[in-house]
């Protein structure tokens, strides 16, 4: 079945959504900033609230979290995503809606290769569509890629500063029970470096509504020959995120 409809429009959209159950109709109460910073976990998200001093967007109250916040004397908005790709869309197209022109989205991921470790950290450039969220916004067979100003302000921010990490292709799937070794050995084969749950379908999206899209992960398991070695408990991904948060709030600083 081909998801991808380039002439429908679709009858619910995020405006009208977000609207109804904010309960609020005036767009400018809503609006956020062009800049925004995602995570799927409370802690890394929390993180980010105190060092910019957040505060809630209160007219989004009762239906996200989502926050302002300030670096270097500009605002940008910081929320919250549940995991996986639908959910990371829908609200990425929400906060598009209301003023997101760029994302940078926090994450983690699981290493396909014996030189990325736990801890390391990904930028990754593309992610391979296995998943469905992806396929309503692009067609079959076109790539999900990166934006590319994105990565070269991600990169080239950790390369200034001589922060080691990795730069390629990750795997996004939505099936986390059927990592399976088979795929596991031909995904390494090609050179992926990782696989992780939102980040083909976020790209797509991005390619598809014009917002510039890239994000920064870090290696929280390893999946190595016929075995999964989760390590979220490992001192070296304790390291390695503190590392990311502060790079991405330094990535943030220049966005702003």
């Amino acid at each position: 079945m081909d998801f991808y409809d380039p002439d429908g429009s679709p009858l619910v959209t995020p405006n009208t959504l977000v609207r109804h159950l904010t309960r609020r109709r005036i767009m400018r109460s809503l609006r956020l900033e062009p800049d925004a910073f995602v995570a799927v976990l409370d802690r890394d998200v929390t993180h980010v609230i105190k060092r910019t001093a957040a505060t809630p967007v209160k007219a989004w109250k009762g239906h996200r979290d989502v926050y302002r916040g300030s670096l270097n004397g500009k605002n940008l908005t910081i929320a919250r995503a549940g995991f996986g790709a639908p959910s990371l869309v829908a609200l990425v197209e929400e906060l598009a809606a209301f003023g997101a022109k760029r994302i940078l989205f926090f994450g983690y991921c699981g290493s396909l290769q014996q030189s990325v470790r736990a801890g390391d950290l990904i930028v990754p450039t593309e992610a391979i569509r296995e998943e469905g969220t992806s396929y309503h916004y692009l067609p079959p067979g076109m790539p999900a890629l990166a934006d590319g100003t994105m990565v070269a302000t991600i990169s080239g921010h950790l390369a200034d500063r001589a922060v080691a990490f990795h730069q390629g292709i990750v795997w996004t799937t939505d099936a986390i029970y059927r990592e399976t070794d088979h795929k596991v050995g031909r995904f390494r084969a090609q050179g992926v470096l990782a696989v992780e749950m939102e980040l083909s379908a976020l790209f797509a999206f991005g390619s598809a509504k014009g917002i510039a899209t890239g994000a920064l992960l870090t290696v929280s398991d390893e999946l190595t020959e016929h075995a999964w070695h989760p390590l979220f408990s490992a001192p070296r991904l304790h390291r390695g995120v503190r590392k990311a948060r502060q790079m991405a709030l330094e990535i943030l600083s220049t966005l702003v």
